[in-house]
């Protein structure tokens, strides 16, 4: 199923349901943020991010599945992940981890899982845009975003991630939010009296079109 967006308040309501999958979070909303909300949308709107959704089988006793604890505590050596605590987000990983596997051996990158070289990137649980554009902004080489959420439990025991395709001009709208980023930064230190380091000289970004 791929989703579309229009540049309005149902696509951002559509998209906050997608990035904070968890009932019970604090202030996960992706309307915190108006220029990461922009951006998004924006790129959403003109066809540059292609966001589909999946379901697939669910195994909540996963964790009794040998092979696959073996390679979740390989990868948990690597991260922050409280390690066996039989937790909802544990399953989580596990599931995606098992449905990543014919992408090869995945790694570990901030708060990312990676394969092929950090050209796909997977999440699990709620993310907020502003942490998914600087991520993207660093990592030129992504084509591909994944992102399994919180399960809803149906009937058939399935759940959902949504893929989100990723194109050169994504890559670039990561970026120019980036740079306001770094100039609101600049603007708000002027008054401190705070210097900041520049930042490498970066070319005109192509517009999205």
């Amino acid at each position: 199923m791929e989703l579309k967006f229009s540049n309005n308040l149902d696509s951002a309501k559509r998209l906050d349901e997608i990035m904070n999958s968890y009932s019970g979070r604090d202030c996960g909303s992706i309307m915190a943020d108006e220029r990461s909300l922009v951006v998004m949308l924006t790129l959403l709107e003109h066809g540059k991010i292609v966001v589909t959704e999946h379901t697939y089988p669910y195994d909540r006793d996963i964790q009794s599945n040998s092979g696959m604890m073996d390679l979740y505590a390989e990868l948990a050596r690597e991260t922050r992940w409280r390690r066996f605590g039989h937790t909802e987000i544990e399953r989580i990983r596990l599931n995606a981890l098992r449905q990543m596997r014919q992408e090869g051996r995945p790694s570990y990158d901030e708060e990312f899982i990676c394969y092929r070289q950090g050209r796909i990137c997977v999440h699990c649980g709620n993310i907020r845009l502003p942490e998914l554009l600087l991520y993207l902004a660093c990592h030129e080489q992504a084509e591909r975003f994944v992102l399994f959420t919180y399960p809803y439990w149906t009937e058939d025991q399935t759940a959902k991630y949504y893929r989100f395709d990723l194109s050169e001009t994504a890559i670039t709208g990561a970026g120019i939010y980036r740079e306001s980023v770094w100039n609101q930064t600049l603007k708000a230190s002027e008054a401190s009296g705070i210097v900041f380091p520049t930042l490498p000289h970066l070319e005109d970004d192509p517009p999205i079109s």
